[in-house]
């Protein structure tokens, strides 16, 4: 396995996830509605700590597969 200096390479790294804050601009909410709507059953999520973090390829995938979830 190779070890990658970015800093030394100057190079931008794409963040892999979205905040709830992003969950809610891109869905056009307020943050208490994404925030049940990331803990909702079966909506994809990573927490680490008291940080939760949505992987966009999943997002984009379960927003396909649910597109008229009520919360």
């Amino acid at each position: 396995m190779e070890i990658v200096n970015l800093q030394k390479e100057n190079k931008e790294v794409e963040k892999a996830t979205y905040t709830i804050n992003e969950i809610a601009k891109l869905l056009g909410v307020g943050y208490r509605s994404a925030s049940k709507l990331v803990h909702s059953k079966g909506f994809p999520k990573i927490q680490i700590g008291r940080r939760i973090l949505v992987p966009k390829e999943l997002f984009w995938e379960w927003l396909k597969n649910n597109p008229e979830i009520k919360i």
